[in-house]
């Protein structure tokens, strides 16, 4: 049926082109190629990193739903019933990927959540137009037809949007965590931020640590960040690097 045909394949086939088939082809690869070794064989049976598209896969799911307003109303409840099944799915996938497959990831910043709930406000503001439409010649609604009818749509639609987006900038604000009076990384510096983040300028640049290693002599040299080999990197208080596993 056509709410099962919209939502669930796609992503109940997500797993095989996202997880399972590069891990089979990346392990054929590595075996059958002697001359792939150390990084780029454990590159090829990596998973790829955690990125934001999920963000436009709940958008579209929404756009969709919201579209089937504007027809008859047959197997509404079925098409929301399989956008939440959907969903959970969704959901479950992505805490197996997080916990058990991606190698990393770290989402510093609150913006795009921000910039997604914003994209929200046009979509759902389709519901508003689709009321205004359904609501016409109705008993002592608007009775309209051609560009007035579709002005009057359009309007319901910015006015929705518009009151959207306030409340979202001005209203949601009001009821989050009050910012800290005192900054609580105040007493942070650079030895004690990167003696617990392996990743910083130094150890992020291939460079850097090859002319550690090869001009400066430096002993032990600076330590390349590599994913998943942190437990290689070596502390050196005297050139910038203060990351060791060890000694966590």
């Amino acid at each position: 049926s056509l709410p099962h045909s919209l939502f669930f394949p796609p992503f109940l086939i997500e797993p095989f082109p996202t997880i399972i088939a590069p891990l089979l082809l990346g392990r054929l690869l590595v075996r059958t190629h002697p001359e792939v070794q150390g990084k780029d064989a454990a590159e090829w049976v990596a998973m790829c990193p955690m990125e934001m598209g999920r963000y436009a896969d709940l958008l579209l799911n929404a756009i969709l739903g919201i579209l089937i307003f504007y027809f008859p109303g047959g197997y509404t409840w079925r098409l929301f019933l399989a956008m939440a099944a959907c969903h959970m799915w969704i959901y479950s996938f992505d805490h197996f990927r997080v916990l058990r497959a991606i190698p990393a990831c770290t989402f510093a910043s609150y913006d795009i959540e921000f910039a997604a709930q914003a994209i929200l406000a046009p979509i759902i503001g389709i519901i508003a137009a689709c009321l205004v439409l359904k609501s016409n010649c109705e008993p002592g609604m608007h009775c309209l037809t051609g560009p007035p009818l579709i002005g009057i749509c359009t309007l319901g639609w910015l006015v929705h949007t518009v009151i959207h987006l306030a409340v979202l900038n001005y209203v949601i604000p009001m009821f989050g965590k009050a910012q800290p009076e005192e900054d609580p990384a105040k007493d942070e510096t650079f030895t004690t931020l990167s003696s617990r983040m392996p990743c910083s300028w130094f150890t992020a640049n291939p460079v850097h640590c090859l002319r550690s290693k090869h001009k400066y002599k430096h002993s032990p040299p600076c330590s390349f960040f590599v994913v998943g080999k942190e437990q290689y990197m070596k502390t050196n208080e005297k050139i910038g690097c203060h990351f060791e596993e060890s000694s966590k």
